[in-house]
């Protein structure tokens, strides 16, 4: 199972603990309208039916969070949106057609929605949270409005509590919004050089192959049930070619070589600079039949064709058996081992660890 990034854990347990707490709330709304029922059949409907939803929502999530946060989420959005749009517009337009004063019938949902809103604009993707603007002003102005021109109902305590909640929040929404974007944009700059970093740390600098942290890190990630087979790489007289042509040539043949190494297997494989002029290549669920005949395709694509400067150039290979991954340690002893009798055999072939 691949591990998951800082961002990713950062998410889902967000997401776990905004849907709990969701959860929580509308459990409690709901029993609150349970013992205490208004004349209003939409008092009733929307909070039970929002705790059956945001407890379906949970278990949803919670089967698989990697791969449903992002949906999750939007649901989570799109449930907020049925909550608390059809209520302020059915009690704001009976209170306009004098069924009844809003500041007497409307439900104590302000805070929530201010609350809601902010998780939403620090939760969803920038390219929502313009939505989330709109759909504070079609809550927001239709209360305003009426209340402006019902100063009666403005002047109760319940009026003045509702103005003094929906007035800054609309400040606090529009001025926070161009902030927010720069906050986002921030966050994904640091989680981009930070992975850029972690890379690096996990990369041979001259090569741009996987060192050997960066491998020990590829094996981490593998599935419980992998299996591995292990080719260990030497070029041989390397030392001639260092003490002959100088080391930067020496470099650039190290660097040829494993530019070639990555075009050779197409299935999912690592490749990494054990040291000096030693390459591995663990190659993922490979096949017994196929190990074979995918070694001598490495020895042969990396020993045929000459080299820039140095000309001929061949390679020694040693191959491990198939071994549970875990088992990485003993593969690339028995690897180290095979490729120990290639280099004592004339050098230039490749061997199998079971053919020592």
């Amino acid at each position: 199972m691949k591990k998951r990034s800082i961002k990713e854990e950062i998410k889902i347990a967000t997401t776990y603990k905004v849907l709990i707490s969701l959860c929580i709330t509308c459990l409690s709304f709901a029993t609150f309208v349970f013992f205490f029922p208004t004349k209003h059949i939409i008092d009733f409907v929307i909070p039970f039916s929002n705790v059956f939803l945001m407890l379906g929502l949970l278990w949803f999530f919670s089967r698989s969070p990697d791969s449903r946060a992002r949906i999750t989420i939007k649901i989570c959005a799109a449930i907020g949106i049925l909550t608390f749009i059809p209520p302020v517009l059915f009690f704001t337009i009976g209170a306009w057609q004098d069924q009844w004063r809003l500041v007497d019938e409307l439900p104590p949902i302000i805070g929530i929605v201010i609350a809601s809103l902010v998780i939403g604009m620090i939760m969803l993707p920038m390219k929502y949270k313009k939505y989330i603007l709109v759909l504070w002003g079609i809550l927001a102005l239709p209360i305003l409005h009426y209340l402006f021109n019902h100063l009666d109902e403005l002047h109760t305590p319940r009026g003045r509590e509702i103005l003094s909640m929906l007035i800054p929040a609309s400040l606090l929404f529009y001025i926070i919004y161009p902030y927010q974007n720069k906050i986002t944009r921030h966050m994904n700059q640091v989680t981009f050089d930070l992975q850029r970093s972690e890379e690096s740390a996990f990369r041979d600098y001259l090569t741009d192959v996987f060192n050997r942290r960066g491998l020990s890190h590829w094996l981490g990630q593998r599935h419980f049930d992998d299996k591995i087979g292990v080719l260990l790489i030497d070029i041989d007289h390397f030392k001639n070619v260092n003490d002959h042509y100088g080391h930067s040539i020496g470099d650039r043949v190290l660097i040829e070589l494993a530019s070639r190494l990555r075009t050779v297997y197409t299935e999912e494989h690592a490749i990494a600079r054990w040291g000096g002029e030693e390459f591995v290549i663990v190659l993922a669920n490979p096949h017994q039949d196929t190990l074979n005949d995918i070694a001598v395709l490495f020895q042969t694509s990396l020993s045929s064709l000459p080299y820039k400067v140095v000309g001929k150039v061949t390679v020694s290979l040693g191959v491990s058996t198939i071994n549970h991954h875990e088992s990485f340690s003993t593969l690339i002893e028995q690897a180290d081992k095979a490729l120990y009798i290639a280099k004592n055999n004339g050098r230039n072939q490749t061997v199998f660890f079971p053919n020592t």
